[in-house]
């Protein structure tokens, strides 16, 4: 459950890196067509929802008396359905550009080494309490980690579609 988790997330979070260090540094921070957020805002707002996951994990958790897994496929079919719109809570809204690319990467480095060492040593199959997703209600750390996974899967392919319209 663990190992799976975690090179699942490897993965996702090497994507992201691989897709913002594509970008030339003028290209981060521009508006790829109306409406859309530019490379450097995607990284941020990824990188927001990563650190309250982070966060999540990191605090109290008690047993769960369900399948610890159990939401998964729900949050993967949400997540990685790309025609379904969405739009993000105040808190990981991004701020306004220029964003700096290398500092989003050193960021988003950090948080997998942190969020590596909370996987290694949390029981993930205990519950968060203090949050519920709104239609999901209260996930084990494991469906928060997979909610990472499939949030990070998505904006990736937003990332792709930004760096294809730029180029």
């Amino acid at each position: 459950m663990k190992a799976q988790a975690l090179s699942d997330l490897q993965k996702a979070s090497a994507d992201l890196q691989n897709l913002v260090s594509a970008f030339k540094p003028e290209q981060f921070n521009s508006v790829p067509f109306e409406g859309s957020w530019t490379a450097g805002q995607v990284a941020e707002h990824i990188l927001k929802s990563y650190s309250g996951v982070l966060e999540v994990i990191s605090d109290q958790a008690e047993p769960t008396e369900r399948k610890p897994d159990e939401k998964i496929e729900a949050i993967k079919d949400l997540f990685l359905n790309v025609d379904t719109k969405m739009s993000s809570p105040d808190f990981v809204l991004p701020s306004a550009p220029p964003h700096d690319q290398q500092t989003l990467l050193k960021k988003s480095n950090d948080l997998l080494a942190k969020m590596t060492a909370v996987i290694a040593s949390q029981d993930l199959s205990a519950t968060y309490n203090a949050f519920e997703l709104p239609g999901f209600g209260k996930f084990t750390r494991l469906e928060w980690v997979y909610f990472l996974v499939y949030h990070l899967q998505r904006h990736n392919h937003q990332l792709n579609n930004i760096y294809q319209k730029i180029n």
